[in-house]
């Protein structure tokens, strides 16, 4: 098969850059030519060794030449706070205010991603667009080419599920966009969740059904992780840690994990607590110090996938009050045979029988999450065992590639429909 996948810009490191990614790699070793098409990559952030493995072709902003001062999605992920307030171009400021940023910034750009899909060449068997927007690329493209769409829907767009952020312009321009959404989506042949949670988002949104395929990761690398170094670098070698991986959003409930250490750290004083990911510390270092916590949160952002797998090492308990649709960070924990305790809001959770190789608890209880940690604290068998079943469930379930060719079958199965 000549397999065409579609991204929004490939800019750092997240689960859905790494997914399509590794399907690539993994489709061509089953023997497929699979080609990424997207408008714009960071060669340095976005996991430069998977990048070299595959073709990505890079189709420009069609505003690019036309803009003396339009800056390039890469440009613009670059800039400061500072840089982005400087003065533009007229056409830019315009164009801004009136059709606010999701017509205008990466990736809610609506030129740029039907721009890529009219440029995707003739000759591909199936379209894989992979994240929301490219659903609109993907459009484009099959208006074209006339080939069947399988879309890896991660999560819908956020305007069917967050009413109370239509404020100001999003009045207007929300329910347009969401018009042309469900207009894009109708053309789409499948749609691929990664959890039921992603299901009856996407049923709710475009009343269509969807399949439920998870992704992977690279079990044996996780589970082959030595911790010692981490813990011998930030001076963690007596304490109990408490791990969260992902960057830092308010959908991510790292506030949850710092409360959960907050009630912990009243009877345990070896306890600490490390949040790897990007994004804005402010709010959790103002909690953790309100908390009485401060000394006890370590703040990474790990940059490659052998550094991380000796984070996920060094840790006693991953914890994921996460409310999202999946979280792949899930599931690199379990593959370092880690006790694993996670909200029944995060998609990953349907991988998890409680007790047995992971603990799931309600969404938003940190006093819950608390009581589960002190029993793992005092329970190194327990531990031990959810761990070492965490383990034994990623490697027979949950690798790249079965995902690879889970994926091959729905593809051979949507063009034999079509």
């Amino acid at each position: 098969m000549r397999i065409a996948m579609i991204h929004t810009p490939l800019l750092g490191r997240g689960g859905g850059e790494r997914q399509i990614l590794r399907l690539a790699i993994e489709l061509q070793k089953l023997g497929h030519e699979a080609e990424i098409f997207t408008s714009a990559v960071d060669e340095e952030k976005c996991y430069p060794d998977m990048l070299k493995q595959v073709t990505v072709k890079v189709i420009p902003h069609p505003f690019e030449k036309k803009m003396p001062k339009f800056l390039t999605p890469l440009e613009r992920s670059k800039r400061s706070p500072r840089e982005e307030c400087q003065e533009t171009s007229f056409l830019r400021t315009w164009m801004r205010r009136n059709f606010g940023r999701q017509f205008y910034t990466v990736p809610y750009d609506l030129p740029s991603m039907l721009n890529l899909g009219r440029k995707v060449p003739k000759g591909y068997d199936i379209i894989n667009n992979h994240n929301f927007p490219s659903e609109w690329a993907a459009f484009s493209a099959k208006k074209r080419l006339k080939a069947p769409v399988v879309w890896m829907c991660n999560e819908p767009p956020f305007w069917f599920f967050i009413p109370e952020l239509r404020r100001g312009l999003r009045k207007v321009n929300w329910p347009v966009f969401e018009l042309f959404d469900r207009v894009a989506v109708d053309y789409i042949d499948e749609i691929i969740v990664l959890s039921h949670v992603a299901q009856a988002y996407v049923r709710k949104a475009y009343k269509r059904p969807s399949k439920v395929v998870r992704s992977g990761t690279n079990v044996e690398l996780f589970h082959n992780a030595s911790g010692e170094s981490i813990r011998e670098k930030h001076g963690l070698k007596n304490d109990f840690i408490l791990l969260q991986v992902g960057n830092l959003e308010i959908n991510k409930r790292q506030v949850d994990s710092v409360r959960t250490l907050g009630y912990l750290s009243k009877n345990y004083d070896h306890i600490k607590l490390i949040l790897d990911g990007g994004g804005r510390r402010e709010e959790l270092a103002k909690l953790s110090e309100k908390l009485g916590v401060k000394d006890k949160v370590l703040f990474l952002h790990t940059n490659d996938d052998e550094e991380l797998a000796k984070v996920y090492a060094a840790c006693d308990v991953f914890v994921f009050p996460a409310h999202i649709t999946w979280g792949l960070a899930v599931i690199e924990a379990m593959a370092s045979a880690k006790p694993v305790i996670v909200s029944r809001k995060c998609g990953a959770s349907e991988s998890i029988e409680s007790g047995v190789n992971g603990i799931v608890v309600d969404h938003a209880k940190p006093e819950e999450m608390a009581r589960h940690v002190e029993r793992l604290i005092n329970d190194s068998k327990l531990r031990k065992r959810l761990g070492e079943n965490a383990y034994e469930y990623a490697r027979n379930n949950l690798s790249w590639e079965k995902y690879a060719r889970t994926m091959e079958k729905v593809f051979e199965q949507t063009i034999s429909k079509n």
